[in-house]
């Protein structure tokens, strides 16, 4: 019997790439989740009525104050999270669509007034390794390495 998931949560992210392939990445500061203090791609859930593209362009702007265009969609991530892997100790279903970014524009900087995400960073593949990040950071590498050379 499948276990019906006490919540869902539809989120859209971008992965930005700089000229030299480092990924910007975004810290989380979300005090009492599992994900305090990981590295994460920048982005966040959707509001009521809005589209994903529009989502991962204002989180991308909130988090990182850049701006960009969007490429093609990377990809899809479907997630079971167990209890131990939420806030609430219950479970649900997580849903994030990955987005490409292209054109950035702008200055780098925290997100102000702090929210979930307290620093932005460029981070090389093997800076990557070594960081407590979510496991969306590795599923965005894997999809960026599938696309291939940054365009």
């Amino acid at each position: 019997m499948i276990e019906e998931p006490a919540w869902q949560r539809v989120a859209a992210y971008v992965v930005c790439r700089d000229t030299e392939g480092r990924v910007l990445l975004t810290h989380l500061h979300l005090p009492g989740l599992p994900s305090h203090r990981s590295w994460t791609l920048p982005g966040g859930g959707m509001d009521r009525g809005e589209q994903p593209t529009d989502t991962a362009l204002r989180e991308l702007h909130e988090e990182t104050g850049l701006t960009a265009t969007l490429g093609p969609l990377l990809g899809v991530r479907s997630s079971w999270l167990e209890p131990h892997e939420t806030a609430t100790g219950t479970p649900g279903h997580a849903l994030a669509i990955l987005f490409e970014a292209t054109a950035l524009s702008g200055d780098l900087r925290t997100e102000f007034p702090p929210g979930s995400t307290d620093e932005a960073a460029w981070f090389t593949r093997d800076e990557i390794a070594a960081l407590p990040r979510v496991p969306l950071v590795d599923v965005a590498l894997e999809l960026l390495a599938a696309r291939g050379p940054h365009r």
